[in-house]
């Protein structure tokens, strides 16, 4: 039975995604709705193994969200869904005794006890995953519970997993912790449960990142600190790399920097260069050398892994923590990330010129080696596999890999106008709602896969993808309601009232995308009235129903007001 939507705050301080593209191009709502002409309940599940729900399809039998998708409710419903649960029902660790938080020493929890469950927890690539989530998720909800969550987790990882300052790799974060540990650094895939020290070199980068948006959250200086140590010491160790040898290896012993077990090729090679991004336009650290390191990194992704003519030609591999295989088991991780950070930069055909290409093939690519289906219209995409093999992790797919490369395609839309990646980003985004049940529990994949509760593919990850394809397409986004989507920069507070968004920026030049329920009659910056059609300006483009999408474009201010 579909249950009310949670209530919409309409008044607090929140904050939007760091780097969110600006939509060049519009779809009429009319246009939009034309993939939904009708709407049914099935009383077929979307897929055998996804049973949570009944499929709710179109006239045409593809699958739409299971809740409200007449009033493109379903993304929204299963965002509020999946942050109450880390705010309301995350027990306090009683299996190792710790009295923590589970998501704070386990990656995984039982679904009836919500204890932790694995044998690993992945603190690093998860607390910067949830730092994505949570600077999409503030802003759009206006959830505050959310920041202390979140801020929780980045200073544990700083007091319980951060190696010492003489390490050769100092002051970098530990990507494993063995499940119910206190302290973090054991427990990394082939080593011995008593080794101590291994890191995973992308992992540095993911949560780099997260610590340097927490800071432009916030502006508590600890963050940026930690965001700078982790880029000094990927820089320090970058190094022009080739077809068998990434810029930095895999895994490491952070104590000497040797390489572990050989792994001298694998990793999310674009988490480096996404935290050396934002280091050098907020001006923190030593630009130059994050300059040199960021050129080194991108152009060893440009020459081999998106190279047709390289030996390393899509050898997207390594990067989950749990996993100690050869660099042949490639997964999806790597180069739907890679698209999204192509597809967010200010000017893509500045940083690739063959963007639009190199795009295409990363989305095609992982749809023809990693997709499953269709499903009632809708590709479901699974996480990892060797050539020749069936992979990990469900026939269902997972809901975060299906959400994430549905959101790429939603933001290779919208920078092209594509309409096969719109209705792929439609109907992926769609099935992927159906791995969240109506107490907030998400499962990474189908019923075909044991202990399925994960905190990153539940809830990090997956949510994330959520608030990024509706900044990217606001006709994804609720009717009737008012949500700043996106922006170019860290929005640090967002005041929400009737007919009326306040908001501020932690950069003064910048551009937003909104959903609003009325026409600005005035929109000021820094208190200067902006004009309408104009940069520095504004742009109002009528959806149906009479809502609105408002972009405005701010040159050399913090503060944004609009009233209607």
């Amino acid at each position: 039975m579909l249950r009310p939507s949670l209530p919409v705050p309409r008044v607090s301080n929140a904050v939007v995604p760091l780097i969110i593209a600006a939509v060049t191009v519009t779809l009429s709502y009319a246009a939009w709705a034309a993939l939904a002409p009708g709407v049914a309940t099935s009383s077929e599940p979307v897929q055998r193994h996804l049973t949570t729900h009944r499929a709710v399809r179109d006239s045409k039998g593809d699958v739409l969200a299971w809740y409200r998708p007449q009033q493109t409710l379903g993304y929204d419903h299963v965002l509020r869904l999946d942050w109450r649960f880390m705010e309301r029902k995350v027990p306090s660790d009683q299996r190792w005794k710790t009295g923590l938080p589970v998501h704070l020493v386990s990656s995984v929890f039982d679904g009836a006890t919500k204890q932790g469950s694995y044998w690993q927890h992945n603190p690093a690539s998860l607390y910067g995953q949830f730092v994505d989530s949570l600077v999409a998720w503030h802003a759009y909800s206006g959830d505050d519970a959310a920041v202390p969550i979140v801020k929780q987790m980045l200073d544990y990882q700083l007091a319980h997993g951060t190696t010492p300052a003489g390490w050769d790799w100092p002051r970098a974060p530990f990507a494993t912790a063995c499940a119910g540990d206190a302290d973090y650094g054991h427990c990394l895939a082939g080593m011995p449960r008593s080794f101590y020290g291994g890191i995973e070199t992308d992992k540095v980068g993911e949560l780099g990142v997260g610590y340097v948006q927490f800071y432009e959250l916030t502006g508590e200086g600890r963050y940026l600190d930690a965001a700078i140590a982790a880029a000094d010491a990927l820089a320090r160790h970058v190094r022009p790399g080739d077809a068998g040898h990434t810029p930095w290896p895999f895994r490491v012993d952070a104590r000497t920097g040797k390489v572990l077990k050989g792994k001298q090729y694998g990793g999310m090679i674009v988490a480096p260069v996404r935290l050396f991004d934002e280091l050098i336009r907020i001006g923190q650290g030593d630009v130059a050398s994050y300059t040199r390191a960021r050129d080194l990194a991108w152009r060893w992704l440009v020459n081999n892994p998106m190279n047709p003519r390289s030996p390393a030609f899509h050898k997207w591999s390594g990067y989950f923590e749990d996993v100690d295989g050869d660099d042949q088991n490639l997964n999806q991780a790597l180069p739907t990330m890679t698209a999204y950070y192509l597809l967010t930069r200010p000017d893509p055909g500045a940083l690739d010129p063959a963007w639009r290409t190199h795009v295409r093939d990363l989305l095609e690519w992982v749809r023809s080696y990693f997709g499953r289906g269709p499903y009632m219209g809708a590709w479901a995409i699974d996480e990892q596999h060797q050539p020749g093999r069936r992979g990990c992790c469900s026939e269902a797919g997972l809901g975060s890999d299906t959400s994430r490369w549905g959101a790429v395609n939603a933001l290779y839309a919208a920078r092209t106008g594509n309409k096969g990646a719109r209705v792929r980003a439609f109907r992926a985004l769609n099935y992927a709602t159906y791995f969240t049940d109506d107490e907030g529990r998400v499962a990474c994949c189908g019923d075909d896969f044991d202990n399925p509760y994960w905190f990153d593919d539940g809830y990090a990850d997956y949510a994330r993808n959520f608030n990024w394809a509706m900044a990217a397409l606001p006709e994804l986004a609720p009717r009737g309601q008012d949500h700043l989507l996106g922006s170019t920069a860290v929005v640090q507070q967002v005041n929400y009232a009737q007919r009326a968004v306040r908001y501020r920026t932690f950069q003064a030049d910048g551009t937003e995308t909104l959903r609003l329920t009325f026409r600005p009659k005035k929109v000021t910056a820094d208190g200067k009235v902006l004009a309408p059609g104009a940069r520095p300006g504004y742009t109002v483009t009528p959806l149906r129903h009479g809502d609105v999408v408002v972009r405005v474009f701010r040159d050399g201010a913090h503060e944004v007001a609009i009233t209607g």
